[in-house]
C-alpha cells in the first residue's frame, strides 16, 4: 500500500506540474492560519481511558495553482510546514493538581489536488478542493518527556517519519484586481497512515501515580482541521500572433 501511494503521488505531480509550468499563466501565493489537531490513539484497553484533547497551532503553505480562466477547474500543488499532534490533561492521584501536556510532530507537507470554483456574483466566489498529501516528520517534542524516565510517554524510536493522507475543504475568494485575490479557506486533513506505532509494553511505571501498568499496542493517526487566510497573485502569459 505504501509503494502504491508513492506511485500515485508521482503520477499526480507529473500530470499537474505541466499545467502550472512557466509557459502558461498560473497563480502563486501563500496562506497561513490556525489548526486544531487531533490524534486517535489505539492504546488498547488500559491506555484507552486517557482523554486526548486537541492541540492548537499555526500552519502555513506556499501555493502554485493553474489558471482557471473558464471556471472548468484548476490543479494546485503546495508545500508547507504543519505541526500535528494532541494534548493530554493529567490529574494527580489525589486530584491536588492537574497539568496539560502536548505531543507535537513537526511535518513538511507536500500536497497536490484539484480545485473547483463557482461564481456567486461578480465579486464573490466559492470553491471546493480535494487533494492528497505526503508528509515527512522533521522533528518532535517527545524528548521533553524523557526526564520522567517512563515509556508511558511516546518516544521518538516509534515515530513514523513518512505519512500520507487526504485533504477535503473549501473556501471563499474575492479579487482585489485582475492579478490578485485574497481568500479564506477551511480544510479537514485526515491521515491514512500511522504517525506513531509502538508495540505492547508490560510493567511500565505511570509517572503521576507510580503504578505499574501494561500498555497495549499504540497506533496513532492524525486529523487536523485548519482555517487559513491567504493571497494569490497571477502570472499571466499572453500569446500575440
Amino acid at each position: 500500500m505504501y509503494f502504491d501511494f508513492k506511485v500515485l503521488v508521482f503520477i499526480f505531480l507529473w500530470l499537474l506540474l505541466p499545467k502550472c509550468s512557466f509557459s502558461q499563466s498560473f497563480w502563486f501565493g501563500a496562506k497561513a492560519g490556525a489548526a486544531m489537531n487531533f490524534q486517535s490513539w489505539g492504546d488498547g484497553s488500559n491506555g484507552g481511558s486517557i482523554n486526548r484533547n486537541p492541540l492548537f497551532n499555526i500552519n502555513g503553505d506556499l501555493i502554485l495553482e493553474s489558471y482557471d480562466e473558464f471556471k472548468k477547474g484548476a490543479l494546485y500543488v503546495q508545500l508547507g510546514f504543519h505541526t500535528r499532534g494532541s494534548s493530554v490533561r493529567f490529574n494527580s492521584f489525589n486530584n491536588v493538581f492537574s497539568t496539560q501536556q502536548g505531543f507535537k510532530f513537526k511535518n513538511i507537507v507536500l500536497e497536490a489536488g484539484a480545485k473547483k470554483a463557482f461564481n456567486l456574483d461578480k465579486e464573490f466566489t466559492t470553491y471546493f478542493i480535494l487533494g492528497i498529501r505526503g508528509e515527512y516528520t522533521v522533528g518532535t517534542n517527545l524528548d521533553d518527556y524523557l526526564t520522567f524516565g517512563s515509556l508511558y510517554y511516546p518516544v521518538n524510536d516509534y515515530v513514523k517519519k513518512i505519512n500520507y493522507g487526504v485533504t477535503l475543504g473549501g473556501g471563499f475568494e474575492t479579487y482585489l484586481s485582475e492579478m490578485s485575490n485574497v481568500f479564506i479557506e477551511f480544510s479537514m486533513q485526515p491521515d491514512i497512515s500511522l504517525q506513531y506505532q509502538q508495540p505492547p509494553l508490560n510493567n511500565v511505571i505511570e509517572p503521576f501515580t507510580g503504578q505499574v501498568v501494561n500498555l497495549g499496542l499504540r497506533q496513532v493517526r492524525n486529523l487536523s482541521l485548519e482555517l487559513k487566510v491567504g493571497a494569490r497573485f497571477l502570472r499571466k502569459v499572453e500569446f500575440i500572433d
